[in-house]
């Protein structure tokens, strides 16, 4: 071969690579403005692999992030039918993904699996946020691991930024010692329940610990945190998936039950009284037991008011409870009816008089 022809035979091949790395550029650059457009775990991976498909097809990707980020391993694949790649299908929790085990000392390495022979891509996303495995078709036989580098750190980055959010995001709607919603973000769910057009009748539990402060006093604030954090628990474990509970401020918690009468509010009410006076705490070797008072109101279609007079009510509720032995649960109702003391202290019932 001449040397000009040498020189144009290797000047082709650097426009050719030059052309591949722009190719290459042009695609990070959309993955990583594509990706960056979300901040849901499962979203940005749908994304990615949307993202990926149109670089370089491929069989199948497969997602097994960290428990964290609260997401089912992931399994993409084009479903390419009509010889279109325009949607990707979506299977949840697929057995043969499931578990698929990465090697941390080949991080990114070309893989041939045993069954098929297809090849592909095992990557480990730092911080051990995960893992993800490209599985390409017997056909395929250039993999640019630069770029597959490359969407490696941007992908984890873009994880890490949604885990981010996520906790910010909690941090302003979850009260930090008990998990459970704060007052405000209740108050502001209560309102929307409130102002559905076809309102279902609607409780509400407002549920104050008795005698809280000896607690705090006698034992120390840590020992006061871990009775809070225990009844908060005590109240979530006790409502059901449809119900809303918060730490209401100090030792005071709130209960939404949406579509449920007074009636049945007043059982539930009841349950959760007494399982946290059975609840026993050991603090400097002694053992605790503390009380819960709870009053209850009711708005139903046609109620006059709103979210203020419903807390109004229930907490006018509770103060009778309060101021009538403590342990005990009273029902505001619009009815005059007569007040029933309990039988034994603790039983619990009584009906609020209206003027």
């Amino acid at each position: 071969m001449s040397d000009d022809m040498a020189d144009s035979v290797g000047c082709v091949n650097e426009v050719a690579d030059l052309e591949k790395r722009l190719r290459e550029m042009m695609f990070l650059s959309r993955f990583m403005a594509a990706t960056s457009s979300s901040l849901v775990p499962q979203d940005i991976c749908a994304i990615a692999a949307r993202s990926l498909y149109d670089f370089i097809p491929y069989a199948s990707i497969v997602f097994a992030l960290a428990p964290e980020f609260d997401v089912e391993p992931l399994v993409f694949s084009p479903g390419n039918r009509d010889g279109r790649a325009c949607t990707l299908s979506k299977e949840i929790s697929s057995e043969r993904f499931r578990e698929f085990q990465i090697d941390e000392r080949v991080r990114g390495v070309i893989f041939i699996t045993s069954d098929s022979g297809q090849k592909g891509v095992d990557m480990v996303l730092p911080e051990k946020m995960g893992k993800i495995r490209v599985v390409f078709d017997n056909s395929k036989s250039d993999y640019p691991s630069a770029v597959f580098a490359e969407i490696n750190g941007h992908f984890s980055r873009t994880l890490k930024n949604a885990l981010t959010h996520e906790k910010v995001k909690e941090l302003a709607t979850k009260d930090g010692l008990t998990g459970l919603f704060n007052r405000r973000v209740f108050d502001e769910l209560l309102s929307v329940e409130m102002n559905r057009k076809e309102l279902k009748p609607i409780s509400l539990l407002l549920i104050d610990l008795d005698d809280f402060k000896r607690i705090n006093d006698s034992f120390g604030h840590p020992a006061g945190d871990e009775v809070l954090a225990a009844v908060g628990k005590i109240l979530k474990e006790g409502c059901r998936g449809s119900d809303l509970v918060a730490r209401y401020g100090g030792e005071e918690f709130a209960v939404m039950l949406p579509s449920t009468p007074s009636s049945v509010a007043f059982e539930i009410a009841q349950r959760l009284r007494t399982r946290i006076a059975s609840t026993v705490f050991v603090f400097s070797g002694k053992t605790v037991k503390l009380t819960a008072s709870i009053g209850i109101a009711q708005a139903s279609q046609g109620s006059s008011g709103a979210v203020e007079q419903l807390v109004s009510r229930a907490d006018q509720a509770l103060y009778r409870a309060k101021k009538n032995g403590k342990n005990m649960t009273y029902i505001y109702t619009s009815k005059t009816m007569e007040i029933k003391k309990p039988a034994r202290r603790g039983a619990g019932v009584a009906w609020l008089r209206t003027a």
